[in-house]
């Protein structure tokens, strides 16, 4: 079991913010349950470059934070559905700044990233895909 070297320091809104957000896939994951994936499965299909394992710790450690409930269904095979709580849901303005803000810079952080020698290649993720599926059963 891991555990933390340097003590954590909760004294400040944006230390807090900032450890329940701590993960690789957490704000894509809030994103895509905001947006009714609700199955892993689903969010593997969603977030392919992700693991099995790194989705079910982050999903563990949201649901421990109180960001996510998980309901698990009696039945065979067994059927697990995530969805946010009133405080998952009070996050959503900030992970769509997020988003927003990283769509407005697009073409220059595009192109720091590309600059950086630390990466070798960069890929599509079906964020906009999805975005768009769900615009469309919106409507």
């Amino acid at each position: 079991m891991y555990e933390r070297k340097i003590p954590l320091t909760i004294d400040c809104g944006l230390h807090l913010t900032k450890e329940v957000l701590n993960g690789k896939w957490k704000p894509a994951l809030l994103n895509a349950i905001s947006m009714e994936v609700k199955r892993p499965s689903a969010m593997l299909r969603l977030l392919p470059e992700a693991t099995r394992r790194v989705l079910a710790v982050q999903l563990n450690e949201m649901e421990a934070h109180g960001l996510i409930s998980k309901k698990i269904y009696p039945q065979l095979p067994p059927k697990v559905e995530y969805s946010l709580t009133n405080l998952g849901w009070s996050l959503m303005p900030i992970i769509d700044a997020m988003n927003m803000w990283g769509d407005q810079n697009r073409s220059f952080l595009e192109k720091v990233i590309r600059q950086d020698p630390k990466i070798r290649e960069t890929s599509k993720s079906a964020c906009e895909l999805h975005r768009m599926l769900h615009l469309q059963k919106k409507a």
